[in-house]
């Protein structure tokens, strides 16, 4: 069907996530993965890591 987005495999971007999990039933848009990427640092981690940090205990 024309107009609906190009879903793919969300895994293909786990590269910016610092705990990386597989779940292939995710699908997103191919179109707005790739544009956020486009956008990104090319070390842009989500998380960061003073966010991860903060899950620590004392």
């Amino acid at each position: 069907m024309s107009g609906e987005p190009y879903q793919v495999i969300g895994d293909l971007y786990n590269r910016i996530f610092t705990v990386q999990a597989t779940h292939i039933d995710v699908k997103v848009d191919y179109a707005v993965w790739n544009q956020i990427f486009a956008n990104l640092p090319k070390d842009y981690k989500l998380p960061d890591a003073a966010v991860l940090l903060l899950d620590k205990p004392f």
